[in-house]
């Protein structure tokens, strides 16, 4: 591409970035030349993207009067030779050079600096661009996986070699495809992390290499914390090397096959304990006891970690803060006194050092062992921690008499009120609060167990292994305030965060620090593009939050030190809308959502919130909550147990995994509403099939490719011909290739107006630019703003493109090809 192509379109931008231009100076007016001043002399009409210029003093070739393109504006403000502005311009837009891949027969990409060719003769080489130009050979370990489909919430399957990824993506549509770099020997250098928490099914070629690469890859993932590996067994038969590239199957005979031939999953293996060294030097004697007054908590860097007895909160010293005003923080000076004394009192640097011994003993300070406020699962038995009090398994102790045999660290803080020692909800009283639920006018009936499941379970989120997060949406008048100030809120009572308004996701994180609470978001609008930045941040807390898993949210502090949150709260939020956009996001949200009351006839209307206003005041309030929470707390273990059998019913209903874990997890915490007993499978799938699911089914059922191309086609463009008239894209590009007619539009004005866009149609495909302004404009308010040729590439039978030229001065830029018959692109729009 050159550097004409490059900056067509970019100029406003270059100028204002590289030349300081202010916006006034990049518009098509008279004004003081920002080269040679004077009053009106000077005018920016960038026409075609060109960043063309005028000024009738300086400007031209001759620097006498004239115009000039964009480059010339920029070396004249700037003083910089050709070469140096064209390196610049290159260096701001973060430009990598097209790789050198020629004669190549197929490319990979890895990433947008790692790729690998294949040349005739079956030469496979990798080619990395190391930040300077393009170098033959494979990046430095670890080195990213190659994706043939990427897809966040399927099962992965992984082969080896690219072009049998490619062919795997082909012969499993639904799931995600993946291989790694280098061929076998290669394994322990590639980067297996993001697949943590994932489901996997591993394809070997059918030769003794790749069955024993496979076995070695499944210990490297149990290692790291894949949620399930399993490996398929090869065909009987088929040739040495074999691999699915190999296969002459279709879809459904490939599943089928898969289906038949794969191992149970595999667990991972219990190492043996290592005998004892004869040749050992007995362990020294241990130093004086330090658990009278407090506890060492490991060390990590200069900082040291304690728990003092009398405080019961985590306190960090630097090595040279162990002095003795902050060692009697610890324990008492009587403490110091008789086990470090001299002769004027206490030896400080004795005490110091014996500190510096302990907690090297206690090893390196881990902050996942630090929990907070809120219901925990440890070692099998249930905790409720109130901030100075411990409910373990019923029982109650102060928080500084921890537990016995734990790993954990329970800090004290301020006092939760909780469940206050009252007794437990009966059946009766609890399936109350199911019923209130269901009777709000719900769009979809099932969504009243849904909230009811939510709120049973929200104060005991932090002993759930997935948190599913629910949005109440409802119009002006709907009751929606009613649901959360009537119910919702008196039945969590101090158990939760109650948030509103402009709250931002640090406010949220900085309030839970390791409180395992719930968040209930009220007026969680996402009207202005302030507003949607700052939800989509919340929703990224809410998103990490879901698993349970060993992934933190890292955040740097001004004093260079990075600090480390592990969120596990199950959210509520409530606006006229939801603020849902990625797939992801939607998959992790039940959408609840209010009727409008004006449906009902205003008789019918009346005597339903009579009646139901009645009941609330008498079935709903603090001390039921409290009882409720007592309720739930007490059936921590039958919970967990419930939550299982419903996760695994519904996911065979839904037909997903992702789903599965979301309303199976809900529909768990209804069903203890009901009974005290675990459900069994046949009264999971009795409820499950009870209610109607297709909406909730459906809400998440399109992949983010899918839903970034309809956002595309669906845009609308004016188009000025014999009249001026407003058509989608999708119209556009099917008057473009004569699949259809209109009597204001021709092809060619179709093409054009694509092509400005970054659009093009031809031979059945759409063809979308990979670096159009236009582009990126439809999507700026999406999650697709920045990365839509990474995902539209993820389309089955999507081509990445080289160079492509767009009609009506929409330029030359790469693009992704998609077939219009093998996705039935038009058709969906």
């Amino acid at each position: 591409m050159t550097i004409q192509d490059l900056t067509r379109g970019r100029w406003p931008d270059l100028l204002a970035a590289l030349g300081g231009l202010t916006s006034d100076q990049l518009t098509d007016k008279h004004q003081p030349c920002p080269c040679c001043g004077g009053s009106d002399r000077y005018r920016f009409d960038d026409k075609d993207g060109t960043g063309s210029w005028y000024c009738n003093q300086c400007g031209g070739k001759d620097g006498a009067g004239g115009g000039g393109n964009g480059m010339d504006l920029l070396t004249r403000i700037t003083g910089w030779p050709y070469a140096e502005a064209c390196q610049r311009i290159e260096q701001h837009l973060a430009v990598v050079p097209d790789p050198p891949t020629a004669g190549a027969e197929q490319v990979w990409h890895y990433s947008s600096t790692f790729i690998v060719c294949r040349f005739p003769g079956k030469k496979i080489r990798p080619l990395w661009y190391d930040g300077a130009g393009w170098r033959w050979k494979a990046p430095p370990s670890p080195r990213p996986l190659y994706w043939a489909r990427q897809s966040s919430d399927a099962p992965v399957l992984i082969v080896e070699g690219e072009k049998t990824a490619d062919a795997a993506a082909r012969l499993f549509p639904s799931a995600a495809v993946a291989t790694w770099p280098s061929g076998c020997k290669a394994i322990d250098k590639a980067d297996w992390t993001p697949l943590a928490g994932r489901r996997c099914t591993l394809w070997p070629d059918a030769d003794d290499v790749g069955r024993q690469a496979m076995v070695k890859l499944a210990g490297r993932l149990l290692s790291i914390g894949v949620a399930q590996v399993r490996i398929v067994t090869t065909p009987d038969g088929v040739a040495d090397g074999w691999d699915l590239a190999d296969a002459t199957w279709m879809p459904a005979e490939a599943a089928a096959y898969l289906k038949a031939n794969r191992s149970p999953p595999i667990e991972a293996p219990t190492a043996a304990p290592e005998p004892p060294d004869p040749m050992a030097q007995p362990d020294p004697e241990p130093l004086p006891a330090a658990g009278e007054h407090f506890a060492c908590l490991g060390f990590d860097g200069d900082g040291y970690y304690y728990q003092p007895i009398s405080t019961g909160q985590v306190c960090r010293l630097s090595r040279s803060s162990h002095t003795g005003t902050n060692l009697c923080a610890l324990a008492p000076l009587s403490y110091w006194e008789t086990l470090y004394p001299s002769k004027t009192g206490v030896n400080w640097t004795a005490a110091a050092s014996s500190m510096f011994t302990q907690q090297a003993a206690a090893g390196v300070y881990s902050p996942d062992r630090i929990r907070g406020r809120g219901a925990w699962w440890d070692g099998g038995r249930s905790v409720l921690h109130l901030g100075d009090q411990l409910i373990v398994d019923g029982s109650s102790r102060t928080v500084c008499d921890g537990i016995t045999g734990s790993s954990y660290v329970y800090q004290r803080l301020s006092r939760l009120q909780g469940p206050s020692g009252v007794q437990p909800l009966d059946d009766a009283a609890a399936f109350q609060v199911l019923d209130l639920a269901e009777r709000f006018l719900w769009e979809v009936p099932a969504s009243g167990m849904l909230l009811a499941g939510w709120v049973t379970l929200a104060p005991i989120c932090g002993a759930l292994d997935w948190r599913p997060h629910a949005w109440l949406t409802a119009g002006s008048g709907s009751g929606k305030s009613e649901v959360l100030g009537r119910y919702v809120t008196p039945l969590l009572g101090d158990m939760g965060l109650i948030v509103a308004g402009n709250t931002t996701e640090p406010g949220i994180r900085q309030a839970l620090r390791a409180d395992a609470l719930p968040v209930v978001f009220d007026e969680a609008e996402s009207n202005e593009r302030n507003d949607q930045q700052r939800m989509q941040a919340v929703l990224g807390l809410a998103r990490v939050a879901s698993s349970e898993s060993r992934a933190h949210t890292l955040k740097g502090s001004p004093e260079g030190d990075t600090q480390r949150y592990t969120i596990r709260s199950m959210f509520l939020m409530s606006s006229i809308a939801t603020a849902l956009k990625q797939g992801a996001d939607k998959s992790r949200f039940a959408q609840l959502t209010l009727r409008n009351p004006a449906e009902l006839p205003k008789d019918e209307r009346t005597a339903h919130w009579e009646a139901l206003d009645r009941d609330l005041d008498r079935f709903i309030s603090e001390q039921v909550g409290q009882r409720l929470i007592a309720r739930t707390i007490a059936l921590i273990p039958t919970i967990r147990q419930s939550v299982k059998v419903f996760v695994k019913a519904a996911a065979e209903a839904f037909d997903s995994q992702r789903l599965g874990d979301q309303y199976g997890t809900l529909l768990a915490g209804a069903w203890a509403l009901q009974s005290r007993d675990v459900v069994t499978r046949e009264q999971a799938w009795a409820l499950i099939e009870q209610n109607d699911w297709t909406a909730y089914s459906q809400a998440v059922e399109v992949p983010d490719e899918r839903r970034c191309l309809q956002t595309i086609l669906q845009h609308q463009l004016r188009v000025e011909g014999d009249r001026t008239v407003t058509r989608t894209i999708a119209e556009l590009v099917e008057l473009a290739l004569h699949r259809g007619s209109d009597p204001h539009v021709t092809p060619t004005e179709a093409q054009n107006v694509l092509g400005r866009h970054g659009i093009k149609a031809e031979d059945g495909c759409v063809i979308v630019s990979n670096t159009a302004n236009a582009i990126a404009h439809m999507l700026s308010d999406t999650a697709w703003g920045n990365c839509w040729p990474i995902v539209l590439a993820r389309l089955p039978g999507a081509v990445k493109t080289g160079a492509v030229w767009f009609k009506g001065g929409g330029g030359t830029s790469r693009a992704v090809q998609m077939s219009i018959e093998l996705l039935g692109l038009l058709g969906a729009c």
